[in-house]
């Protein structure tokens, strides 16, 4: 190692110099990682949702691909709606416009207007409408809000903020002023050259593109803090700056890379998960540790001794914190703090169950108080089911919940009498979402009656059964009456206009429902994604599905929640004990003891027990992805902490008592502890409670809480149980004894 840092310190403009180059083409390479908003993307491959999707995508044409802006106005009379209307209509990139008289879209003194386009949320084209809309459309009193389910990234502002307690904290606990800046330059390029390898992944999720400069950030930063702890010692002891660098190097490489190697060992357990975002996510996040320590190890010393001139100008004084009288008590109440942490930890672990997990999160919406949203579900199933599938469409026809039902059998196979057959068609051409009338596939009711007296002449069919299906309607006009020269002429030209094309647009209607071999039944309800009616609406469909002799599968967001619940307890199970394990033999190994790894991975699991239990006090629910990551960035990261902890109290107890080695390990350990866990508290915790996505909310909201939870009970339990099992941890040679 030696060697290797002679190489570093004599070579540093070099190295500089190339980073500066890696990093500029990594800038360019950021701009071609795409980003996926499509979270059904990352089911597993085994899930039945995604199997029905995969069907669906070859055997169906897409429906329902256009994105869509919610615009919801107040106070307009129809005059002012009309016009808003049309004015949204003419708006350039805008491809239609939803909006009729029914109670879907108005509601009290509001109306709602649903804009569709081609374009992608956040293209150019799609923010061009919105610019629009904010602009052109005051005077109609509108809000807002497109129905992209991801973010678009941490703002700059909020990142600013975040920044700033940042620069704060390492103002405050630095020795110099100008330290700070150098340590933000060198993760800077590493965050950089991070978001530029993420090439090799294609695109990454919002959720990665949103919050991993920031955790590597907040993960990492403690690196720098240590190296330059280490260099500032060696120059202590009269070493010339360049040969205290090496010294430095040499001293903390192992410390360093040990912290770095068991934060990154916990973020790759996420790589295990079986909802794929897992993948993305852990190795977008271990890759950022991994790159950071290399910059830490190789740019960071040339960066250093470079202002070394500005960091002896603007030295200055550290805050002292003295823990001896924490150390005395955790001394004379060890046996009490050993007996409390075993009923902590076995009360948490059952009060962490009480918890709810939630697997969807919405954002903060004033539209969705007025104008709730559809929450759709799909069925795709073997045409061979026909006949029981139409008598589960009557069923769910029938259900207080669900406000329509898009099938075959409820569309193309069902039988209206004249007087309902112009609102199914009317219902048929909004389902597949177009205007009825542009489709031709609209009727006005007398030509209706006038059609049915036809059809039905001489066969003695009662008025009140006298029924057709869609399909009879349009093959009996279109086959019959058009193509015979003694009806023909006697066919209105109106009728003869709205059968023009009709044919065309049934068999389109046709083909987005059924395909050579399978079908699709399309629900629509206003129940939220997750809840109690919505898992009996789901539990009703599943029991018709028991009936169907061929497969048949149920796609849309309530299904994926239901499948990643029925799966989270066993995958839960599988990232704790694989986290667990990994951080185990990675202490076992530079520690040497089985006591040390056991005892701080129990420590850390206690701490993410606390956050979940916390999570569940304040009334709210957990949401499973951030108790995933939680764990995993607990168990890498804050475990950090209690090993240093661990190794200054083992190493003082070779020339001190129990109770002096327990102060002399706070001395040495809390300055970087409070350093490193103020950074990842508050910086995430800014971000958590101040962002408006819940999902990168949410997931920032318990890192923070659960960093902040598992940094007291290291502080103020692990001491208690070092003394406790002081035989176990130091053994019975080589230390001193009271």
């Amino acid at each position: 190692m030696k060697k290797a840092a002679n190489f570093i310190v004599s070579r540093r403009y070099w190295i500089m110099g190339a980073a500066a180059c890696l990093t500029l083409i990594c800038m360019l390479l950021a701009l071609r990682v795409g980003v996926n908003y499509d979270m059904t993307k990352y089911l597993p491959d085994q899930s039945a949702m995604k199997k029905g999707m995969d069907i669906m995508t070859a055997e169906f044409p897409s429906m329902g691909a256009d994105k869509s802006i919610r615009v919801m106005a107040e106070g307009l009379d129809e005059e002012k709606q009309a016009e808003l209307l049309t004015k949204l209509k003419a708006l350039p990139y805008v491809e239609s416009v939803a909006h009729d008289g029914s109670e879907k879209y108005h509601k009290g003194d509001y109306s709602l207007f649903v804009i569709s386009t081609s374009y992608e949320y956040g293209s150019p084209e799609e923010r061009a409408i919105e610019s629009a809309l904010a602009k052109d459309f005051q005077e109609y009193r509108t809000v807002y809000r497109n129905d992209n389910p991801g973010a678009d990234g941490v703002s700059p502002w909020l990142l600013g903020g975040a920044i700033a307690i940042l620069v704060a904290i390492l103002a405050a606990m630095c020795e110099s002023w100008f330290e700070p800046l150098l340590f933000l330059i060198n993760i800077g390029i590493a965050i950089m050259i991070n978001e530029g390898t993420n090439l090799v992944m294609g695109q990454v999720s919002y959720v990665t593109s949103s919050i991993a400069s920031v955790l590597q950030l907040v993960l990492s930063i403690d690196y720098s803090v240590m190296l330059m702890n280490r260099y500032r010692q060696e120059k202590a002891r009269g070493l010339e700056k360049r040969k205290a660098m090496a010294a430095a190097l040499c001293n903390c490489v192992s410390p360093v890379t040990g912290s770095a190697l068991t934060t990154a060992a916990g973020l790759l357990a996420l790589a295990f998960m079986q909802f794929k975002i897992g993948l993305d996510l852990g190795v977008a996040l271990a890759k950022g540790v991994l790159i950071s320590l290399l910059c830490v190890l190789t740019v960071l010393p040339g960066i250093v001794l470079l202002g070394d001139g500005m960091i002896e100008k603007t030295a200055k004084k550290t805050p002292h914190l003295s823990l001896g009288w924490l150390a005395r008590f955790s001394y004379k109440r060890r046996y009490f703090l050993s007996v409390l942490f075993a009923v902590m930890f076995g009360a948490f672990y059952f009060l962490q169950g009480n918890t709810q997990i939630a697997y969807t999160l919405t954002k903060v919406d004033p539209i969705v108080d007025i104008f709730p949203p559809e929450n759709i579900l799909v069925i795709v199933y073997e045409n061979g089911d026909e006949e029981q599938m139409a008598a589960l469409s009557d069923a769910l026809e029938k259900h207080p919940d669900v406000t329509q039902v898009m099938g075959y059998p409820s569309i193309f196979g069902k039988a209206y009498a004249a007087s309902e057959l112009a609102d199914a068609l009317e219902g048929l051409a909004g389902g597949m979402g177009v205007d009825a009338g542009a489709a031709g596939i609209s009727f006005d009711p007398s030509l209706l009656n006038t059609v049915y007296s036809l059809y039905f002449a001489g066969s003695g069919t009662p008025a009140e059964e006298q029924k057709l299906t869609i399909l009879q309607l349009f093959d009996y006009v279109h086959d019959k009456l058009l193509k015979n020269p003694l009806l023909s002429g006697m066919i209105p030209a109106e009728m003869r206009e709205t059968v023009a094309g009709a044919k065309e647009q049934l068999e389109d209607g046709v083909r987005m429902l059924k395909s050579d071999r399978y079908s699709r039944m399309i629900v629509y309800t206003y129940l939220p994604v997750e809840s109690a009616e919505t898992e009996a609406l789901l539990n009703t469909i599943e029991d018709a599905g028991k009936e169907l002799t061929g497969e048949y599968y149920l796609i849309g967001n309530s299904a994926m929640s239901r499948e990643m619940q029925g799966s989270f307890g066993d995958e839960l199970r599988t990232i704790t004990l694989l986290t667990a394990a990994a951080i185990f033999l990675i202490v076992l190994f530079t520690a040497r003891s089985f006591i040390i790894p056991a005892l701080l991975v129990l420590i850390v699991q206690c701490g993410v027990y606390i956050t979940v239990t916390a999570v569940g006090w304040q009334g709210y629910s957990i949401y499973f992805l951030a108790l995933l990551v939680v764990e995993c960035i607990l168990m890498g990261a804050t475990i950090d902490y209690g090993i240093l902890y661990a190794s200054y109290y083992r190493e003082n107890r070779k020339t001190r008592g129990v109770a002096e080695a327990l102060k002399a390990a706070y001395d040495g350990s809390v300055h970087a502890i409070m350093t490193s866990g103020l950074i990842l508290v508050l910086v995430t915790g800014i971000i958590g409670y101040t962002y408006s996505d819940p999902t990168i909310a949410e997931i920032c909201r318990t890192i923070s809480t659960g960093a902040l939870s598992a940094i007291l009970v290291i502080l103020f339990l692990l001491p208690g149980l070092l003394a406790a099992l002081d035989r176990l941890v130091v053994g019975r040679k080589g230390n001193a004894h009271d």
